[in-house]
């Protein structure tokens, strides 16, 4: 497998030192567990992360501070998913196997469109992560964005004006990209989909679709 689309290294940075949500830590988590590349360079920053805090001087706190930090503790904690290690024996690698809780074949698929299928796993604010199906020859629809998106091949590949995608590859598109990925003929593409902001569809048609989808 050789993977030719990887997260930008400021994705990479984020989610090493902790500062991404947990969607995009999710996606991001899962590419590395298929990229030894990635993997390595996440490594080497919070190693480098580590060097740095060593190296900072104590410095003198808030009498208040503890108290804040006590009044916090009951508050949810936006966890960062662990560095993977290669994906072994499933073709689902951790941690997105955790949130799905098994196989792709496995998931509750909801129809959208002729073709094309998907699987909300959480949102947390303005971001959301799901799983989308897409048969030979489907995709999703003409589109922009009015955020962030980022798509993560599980299985299968699809190309777009863009490039081609295939197993690993991850896919980053904001609002100067108008793209309409189609998936691969000879099997159904898989991915992970993260986006901060719902699509932009040229057809008001799909558009109405997607808003009632919650897409």
């Amino acid at each position: 497998m050789s993977i030719t689309h990887h997260p930008g290294e400021e994705l990479l940075i984020a989610y090493a030192s902790g500062t991404a949500d947990e969607a995009v830590s999710l996606i991001v988590a899962t590419h590395i567990a298929l990229c030894p590349q990635c993997r390595r360079a996440v490594r080497a920053a919070e190693a480098a992360g580590g060097v740095l805090l060593e190296d900072l001087k104590p410095a003198r706190i808030s009498d208040g501070a503890l108290k804040a930090v006590l009044s916090r503790l009951d508050s949810p904690v936006a966890t960062k998913p662990p560095v993977a290690k290669a994906v072994t024996d499933s073709n689902v690698p951790e941690p997105l196997r955790s949130y799905i809780g098994g196989s792709l074949q496995a998931v509750s698929w909801i129809p959208v469109a002729r073709g094309l299928a998907y699987r909300p796993l959480f949102r947390r604010g303005a971001s959301r992560a799901q799983l989308v199906r897409s048969a030979p020859g489907a995709g999703i629809a003409m589109h922009t964005h009015r955020g962030e998106e980022f798509t993560l091949v599980l299985e299968g590949g699809y190309g777009d004006t863009t490039g081609h995608y295939l197993r690993g590859d991850l896919q980053s598109a904001s609002a100067e990209i108008e793209h309409r990925p189609i998936a691969d003929e000879g099997g159904y593409c898989f991915s992970l989909a993260v986006v901060d902001a719902p699509l932009s569809f040229r057809s008001s048609a799909i558009a109405l679709l997607a808003k009632v989808m919650g897409l």
